[in-house]
């Protein structure tokens, strides 16, 4: 993959050019999109299927974020044939949300990847991603029961037993296993075993920054700077602003995303084959090393 580092200068050049060939540049991107959906699933195919192991904590989290990156990148194959077309300028909408969610999660993965040198700090930082999930499972089985029920000393009742089975699954996410109170440990806590280096550098939430500056220090490469690129782009498609009205539909600004569209989902090929690295298992490598050189001679085409 250190060879395709320079097709990806060159590539950089695409941000703000004028596409003079845009069908011929669309079908590029159906064709170097497909190639990467069918590497990902190719992907996932080789890894051994493993019972859960805490000791395998990495290989599960990046097969579970393969897949939900290859139903991004299905959806993402799905929606841009009518890129160019006039007229279907909202649709930078979706596909700059499907983008975005690839990049969050190879973002996270590779985030991950940065702790595989110590098994402790692995599990405290997957810990830490689980929190907003669990607080989350709370609110929502609360509004759930209170739906379904009318009795509220039956709703109290069927929340407690809830309670105390998640607790029985997920205890080292609370303060106290035995206590009632429904008491999360914030992520300082959660990092207490942590590698000393480690508690005094993430002292916080897990954002997207910060996940950045983890993977900058870690890889030192310059291909991974456009998933954070990328993923502060297409997140203006998210985010409303009034100033960033224009921004949606207007035709000026076609090619500046066609051009940020491609070289993010370089970054999220070339994150995918770190995926890979990792996950190992057996089968399917000729075929996922011809879809490399595929996609490689694909962008290496591009003027």
């Amino acid at each position: 993959m250190e060879s395709f580092h320079l097709i990806f200068k060159s590539l950089t050049n695409t941000f703000f050019m004028d596409l003079q060939h845009t069908e011929y540049n669309n079908d590029l991107l159906k064709k170097i999109v497909y190639t990467l959906v069918n590497s990902i699933d190719l992907i996932g195919k080789k890894s051994t299927s493993e019972q859960f192991s805490e000791k395998k904590l990495l290989k599960h989290a990046l097969l579970d974020l393969s897949k939900q990156i290859y139903a991004n990148m299905h959806a993402l194959n799905t929606l841009i044939p009518d890129f160019h077309v006039n007229g279907f300028e909202l649709k930078r909408i979706p596909i700059a949300l499907v983008s975005r969610g690839a990049i969050v999660d190879c973002q996270t993965g590779l985030y991950l990847i940065s702790f595989i040198n110590s098994d402790q700090s692995l599990k405290n930082e997957i810990d830490a991603m689980s929190l907003a999930y669990a607080k989350f499972l709370h609110t929502f089985q609360k509004e759930k029961l209170q739906y379904l029920e009318n009795d509220e000393k039956l709703i109290s009742q069927k929340l407690r037993q809830w309670e105390i089975s998640f607790k029985s699954n997920y205890g080292h996410l609370f303060k106290s296993r035995v206590t009632e109170k429904w008491d999360f440990k914030n992520v300082k806590d959660l990092r207490v075993t942590s590698e000393e280096g480690l508690k005094n550098d993430l002292n916080g939430k897990i954002t997207e920054a910060v996940k950045y500056n983890r993977i900058k220090e870690f890889f030192n490469r310059q291909d991974y700077t456009f998933l954070y690129t990328g993923f502060g782009y297409f997140s203006q498609y998210q985010h409303y602003s009034f100033a960033n009205r224009k921004m949606l539909e207007d035709p000026s600004t076609k090619d500046e995303f066609f051009g940020i569209l491609l070289t993010s989902i370089s970054a999220i090929w070339i994150a995918m084959n770190q995926f890979s690295s990792i996950l190992g298992g057996q089968g399917n490598e000729e075929e996922i090393k011809r879809n490399n050189e595929l996609i490689k001679t694909l962008y290496s085409s591009i003027k």
